[in-house]
């Protein structure tokens, strides 16, 4: 099943420590701003791991890849369940916490680029031959000089 924003946005705030400790509930009156911003913040941040995503179509030439928007809490993203599961949660944190404590905020923002360069480094690449347009390099008399 994919992964959803509410997902996404249920995973930060067990980060940074907003979930009702009793029942584990996210949408709770004291995460109302932070939930406002989510949707936003998410849609900048999918730019950022689409290309490292396995949902990544290959882009037309002379274009970039972009998914689609992220427009409610219940859809699909778009983007693949590793980035959106363990990525995402870090960056959203990041974000939200800025201005409240950017201690924090830095502690997840490096989390954040450290799994995109982890990840990123591992994405699943496939294999296009390389074809010598050249011709190759031949002998030729000058080369004897």
């Amino acid at each position: 099943m994919p992964t959803t924003a509410q997902e996404v946005f249920n995973a930060a705030m067990g980060l940074i420590d907003s979930a009702e400790a009793s029942t584990g509930r996210t949408d709770t009156a004291s995460n109302a701003d932070y939930k406002s911003r989510t949707l936003l913040i998410l849609n900048v941040l999918r730019g950022e791991v689409y290309p490292y995503s396995s949902t990544c179509a290959k882009p037309a030439e002379g274009t970039r890849p972009i998914c689609d928007r992220i427009t409610d809490f219940v859809s699909d993203m778009g983007l693949d369940d590793t980035i959106a599961q363990t990525v995402l949660p870090y960056g959203l944190a990041a974000q939200l916490l800025l201005e409240e404590n950017p201690s924090a905020a830095s502690f997840f923002q490096q989390r954040y680029e450290e799994l995109i360069a982890r990840l990123g480094a591992a994405v699943p690449r496939g294999f296009e031959p390389i074809e010598d347009v050249y011709g190759g390099i031949g002998y030729s008399e000058a080369g004897g000089l």
